[in-house]
């Protein structure tokens, strides 16, 4: 076998992709054609049934909030005569919905039976235990595919990226994401066929399944003995899909169509077939081709991993066997997730609100309101008063089901993280979602800019959730996603694009500190700076922990990082944050986090502060870039910590010897920070003296007036 070109200190990413797409697109082919014929001569029986969603299109019931509405959807076998070798295996509507088949002769159609139902077929506790766990190992694998074959760093080394298998109804039993099956397969008429790639990335065509349009979404149907069995689907983070700026995410779009090439669902391979015109199109739209490309097949070969796993599975178990496996996991979640419910949620609606800083052009602040009850073991969240869409990109297309799948994660990582994480729990959610406000925009609102939204999501969900027991909750996170973007041309003629994750402080929790620049979402890494230095014109001067940043507490908040870029090329930059002007909120006593900050620093030592949301920053050779993220909230008393703890921070910088005395209470002395035992007492007490009683949340001092929170209710 012939090795493929290697890497010398002047081939770029791109070089390397061109030189070996041809070799690439060989082995592909001939893979995909080997799955498009394994079940060429036998048809599907039933898909079963999927539950669709409301239309893409916005439309609403009479209280003017998101929809659901189930629609069967199976497969219907073709008549004598007609079909055969190659016809369809599933079908759905050609108006944008599903149609509704009539059954085959002599049976009834299948009816959809909610996760929380009993009555599954008889499953030996053994075998459950290992089809569970080769789905687990399953859903990794397509990790590990992905990692290992993308090329772009938001993707290879950041793991931006979600995974995702569902049984055959589309409900997901394992990944990251909840799943989006029915809704990317309600906007399009297709004939599912073994060797099929459908593929979209526009989230007012699949219901916000995704919410923007860098997120390149792949499913493929899995077939066994020609019956349909699940999906194996994964999503991935582009790193241009075109659009007026390098990235695809403007800060100023006032229109998705501002923002980039959208992509509705088509099928990007039939039958093993590449449609090479569609991949022509969309490659032509995009600042980084060769990139696009082989990201989006390692997308493909990630989500082929999970079709192969599973048809391994049903191999060695038998569909039958498989799919009451299926519905034993989601039963046991449904389960588990009710007695959270019950035992987390109040009965009584119970508020809470926080700010998005602005929206990139002008407008700002933005509130966003949730209310949590449950009644019995089903839950309400309602987003009724957040605000209306901002004219700018931070608009946050939340899909129901998405959302579902926030709580759930957020639930199940704080009471009992053991659970399993998916879709059986969605029929205990209820969600309100308001048409046209921040968390439903109407189309075509701009969503480049949503992760600010979806990662200050979390804070307010956590916010509801501890007005009934705060003493169970977590403070407030950094509460966005930072992003920076540099692009331009190097000397010798090479463009190059940049586009990195930053991370922030995680809040103090019930057992223990906020972690230290890391990121909300869990499995997300950072890019490795010797990475940064070999493929991109440029020198990380400094990449540590901002000492003070993490909201002080009895357990603190995490600090926020900063990272020093100097650039060695000329080209532009661009800059997405928030918690720029409002700080994330400590619990308990706890005090609030650091905002974050930004400056360009020029060659010749002038400093200029950057907005939180800004592009076209030209920089030239020498400029340094100085990005500093916001520190999580502190969780109770700071007067609380044990001194050693204090003194251990400042020791390794984390916290300066002056906010250890002013915010602790713990007096150091010298240069070794020797503890002061009795000074500390002093001076801890005489804190106590002066202060007012503590607040259950402190805000800080934002740079607008809202009215004050009530405080929790007993």
């Amino acid at each position: 076998m012939a090795e493929l070109t290697p890497p010398d200190r002047n081939v770029s990413l791109d070089d390397l992709l061109k030189a070996n797409k041809a070799r690439f697109d060989r082995i592909f082919e001939t893979q995909m054609g080997e799955s498009a014929r394994l079940d060429s001569d036998r048809l599907p029986s039933s898909n079963g049934d999927l539950e669709v969603r409301a239309d893409p299109s916005n439309e609403t019931d009479g209280g003017g909030t998101a929809s659901t509405q189930s629609h069967p959807w199976a497969s219907r076998a073709p008549a004598a005569g007609a079909g055969g070798s190659g016809s369809p295996a599933a079908r759905s509507g050609d108006s944008g919905s599903p149609a509704t088949p009539s059954p085959r002769p002599g049976s009834a159609a299948p009816a959809r039976r909610p996760a929380g139902d009993t009555a599954a077929a008889a499953l030996d506790p053994v075998t459950l235990d290992l089809i569970e766990n080769a789905l687990r190992n399953a859903r990794h694998e397509m990790d590990a595919v992905l990692f290992r074959s993308a090329m772009s760093p938001v993707i290879r080394e950041q793991h931006d990226e979600f995974p995702m298998i569902t049984d055959p109804q589309g409900r997901m039993i394992v990944g990251q994401f909840g799943s989006y099956v029915s809704e990317m397969l309600a906007e399009q008429a297709f004939e599912l066929e073994p060797g099929d790639v459908i593929l979209q990335s526009d989230p007012y065509k699949c219901g916000g399944a995704i919410s923007h349009i860098n997120d390149w979404m792949v499913l493929i149907p899995v077939f066994f003995e020609g019956e349909l069995v699940g999906f194996s689907s994964m999503f991935g983070h582009m790193m241009d899909v075109g659009g007026p700026v390098p990235g695809s995410m403007p800060t100023a779009a006032t229109s998705i169509f501002g923002e980039g090439i959208r992509i509705p669902p088509i099928k990007i391979y039939s039958r093993g077939k590449p449609n090479r015109a569609a991949l022509a199109i969309l490659m032509n739209n995009t600042r980084t081709p060769e990139m696009n490309y082989s990201d989006l097949m390692a997308i493909i070969a990630g989500s082929r991993t999970g079709e192969k796993r599973v048809i391994e599975i049903c191999e060695r178990f038998g569909t039958d066997v498989y799919r009451s496996a299926c519905q034993a996991l989601l039963d046991r979640t449904n389960r588990a997730m009710r007695t959270l419910i019950v035992k987390n949620l109040p009965t009584e609606p119970q508020s809470f609100e926080d700010w998005i800083d602005d929206d990139g052009v002008g407008n700002g602040p933005f509130r966003m309101r949730l209310t949590v009850w449950r009644e019995g073991e089903h839950a309400y969240f309602d987003w009724t008063g957040t605000d209306a869409q901002s004219p700018g990109p931070i608009n946050f297309y939340l899909h129901e089901g998405m959302f579902k799948m926030f709580i759930g994660v957020y639930m199940i990582m704080v009471f009992d993280p053991q659970i399993l994480f998916n879709d059986g729990f969605y029929d205990l959610i209820h969600v309100t979602l308001p048409k046209g406000s921040l968390v439903h925009p109407n189309f075509p609102a701009p969503l480049g800019c949503r992760t600010h939204a979806l990662a200050r999501q979390f804070d307010v969900l956590g916010g509801a959730l501890s007005r009934h027991a705060p003493e169970m909750a977590t403070a407030a996170g950094y509460g966005s996603s930072p992003h920076f973007l540099y692009s331009g041309v190097d000397g010798d003629g090479q463009s190059f694009q940049l586009m990195e994750i930053l991370y922030g402080g995680i809040p103090g929790r019930p057992i223990g500190d906020g972690m230290d620049g890391h990121s909300w979402w869990p499995l997300f890494e950072n890019i490795p700076s010797e990475y940064l230095e070999s493929y991109y014109p440029m020198i990380i001067e400094a990449y540590a922990s901002v000492a003070d940043t993490g909201g002080p507490g009895r357990h603190r908040g995490g600090n926020g990082v900063e990272k020093v870029y100097r650039l060695l090329e000329h080209g532009e930059i661009s800059i997405h944050d928030d918690r720029h002007r409002s700080q994330p909120w400590g619990i308990l006593g706890g005090k609030p986090g650091a905002v974050s900050e930004k400056w360009l620093i020029r060659a010749d030592g002038a400093r200029s502060p950057l907005e939180s949301k800004v592009d076209n920053v030209k920089v030239a050779p020498g400029d340094r870039i100085v990005f500093r993220t916001a520190g999580g909230g502190g969780w109770g008393d700071p007067l609380e910590r044990d001194p050693t703890r204090v003194r251990a921070d400042v020791c390794r910088r984390l916290m300066s010897a002056e906010v250890a005395k002013r915010e602790y209470g713990v007096v150091l002395s010298g240069d070794s920070f020797v503890l002061d035992a009795a000074a500390t007492e002093n001076r801890r007490e005489a804190i106590r003296r002066s202060r007012g009683p503590l607040p259950t949340y402190d805000f800080g001092e934002p740079e607008w007036a809202r009215e004050p929170l009530p405080e929790a209710a007993d």
